[in-house]
């Protein structure tokens, strides 16, 4: 069975434990915060590149005729 008795060092140990907690929570969460925006960033640019090449496309076969 696991033993947390940590004696005389909890003191220290079990904040260290919760920091360490917390500290890999707020990481994670930013490293998913920051993929989300990167994604809509992407989105964003790509449907830029779509209308742009669009409205090339149409400018060109406008001049054809």
């Amino acid at each position: 069975m696991l033993d947390l008795d940590m004696g005389r060092y909890a003191l220290f140990v079990w904040p260290a434990w919760g920091v360490s907690a917390l500290v890999l929570i707020a990481l994670a969460a930013r490293a998913l915060i920051a993929s989300r925006r990167w994604k809509r960033e992407l989105q964003r640019l790509t449907d830029a590149d779509e209308t742009a090449r669009s409205q090339a496309a149409q400018r060109a076969a406008g001049q054809k005729q």
